[in-house]
């Protein structure tokens, strides 16, 4: 975990900065992940296998703080936000409420599970193709094929949505 650690503190970061006043900071986001990652007896198998899980646990963790913040809010919209890259129309919808894209990603894993994996790995992983490839078993052009879908997919649900 030491060999990681800088590395999901720089994720964590940027998905925090530009959030104004909260109480979740970079290194309690990744040391909530950790809390979580602790409770699983899995052997890491890899390097992106850990990375995975690890996006995975700073996105439940990410929600979670949401919905508390929401909740305590009595359904306020005002919560963490953390900006899309690499999608089309990034730039229209340029920040989002990480409650906003689980949501999506709930939706999109109906769709197409192994997009939303990916898209999952992407956004709260910071993982490249590779990484991911090397994660789900699949070629690099697997992952690039998904990761289009899922953006065009992930785009035109923000346009639908008016969140654009």
């Amino acid at each position: 975990m030491p060999l990681v650690y800088d590395e999901l503190r720089a994720i964590a970061g940027s998905y925090l900065r530009g959030q104004g006043s909260h109480t979740l900071q970079p290194t309690a986001l990744v040391h909530e992940a950790f809390v979580k990652l602790g409770r699983n007896d899995r052997r890491w198998q890899s390097r992106e296998h850990f990375m995975s899980t690890a996006a995975r646990a700073m996105r439940q963790v990410l929600v979670d703080h949401a919905r508390r913040k929401n909740a305590d809010k009595r359904g306020g919209s005002a919560g963490l936000r953390i900006t899309l890259s690499g999608i089309e129309g990034a730039e229209q919808t340029a920040e989002m409420a990480v409650s906003e894209i689980d949501e999506l990603l709930i939706e999109l894993h109906a769709a197409d599970p192994r997009a939303a994996r990916i898209a999952e790995m992407r956004i709260f992983g910071g993982m490249s193709h590779e990484e991911c490839a090397v994660v789900m078993e699949i070629s690099r052009t697997s992952v690039s094929n998904n990761w289009q879908f899922a953006r065009a997919w992930l785009a035109a649900r923000i346009l639908d949505a008016g969140r654009g």
